[in-house]
């Protein structure tokens, strides 16, 4: 195995095939474009060319930022892709701050996945400072 972890989107087809293995939400080619193109951060793993894994960032561009799509495709999962890949976008995001600057980093996990996100420092909720995250899908 020779992993790269590449600060780059992976295709639009490789973005669509992931979220299948991962047994993600179909989105459609025009939204899924879109999520690629308007993220802050993307990082894509990749095992001899091909996409393995990624991971995005959508932001404000000042305080506010959300983690999304952390996917491992399933034959790679449970090797330390997805822990490399939140440490190294913990990483970043770190990078971005000048002294004293402040944000918010949000994410959903998925039901029993809470535990890798607390290695990262992310807390549960409800919990004795923040209510329940809250979301809902939108069809059209």
């Amino acid at each position: 195995m020779a992993l790269e972890y590449i600060d780059k989107a992976p295709t639009l087809e490789e973005y669509m095939e992931m979220r299948r293995a991962v047994k993600f939400t179909v989105l459609s080619e025009r939204i899924a474009s879109n999520a690629l193109n308007n993220a802050f951060h993307i990082m894509t793993v990749r095992d001899n060319g091909r996409a393995v894994g990624m991971i995005r960032v959508l932001s404000d561009g000042s305080y506010a930022n959300y983690i999304t799509d952390v996917m491992v495709i399933p034959e790679y999962q449970h090797q330390g892709i997805g822990t490399e890949m939140m440490r190294r976008t913990m990483a970043f995001m770190q990078s971005t701050l000048e002294p004293g600057d402040t944000i918010a980093l949000y994410l959903m996990s998925a039901i029993g996945r809470e535990d890798f996100y607390k290695q990262f420092g992310f807390r549960e909720r409800p919990n004795e400072a923040l209510g329940a995250g809250m979301s809902q899908w939108i069809h059209g």
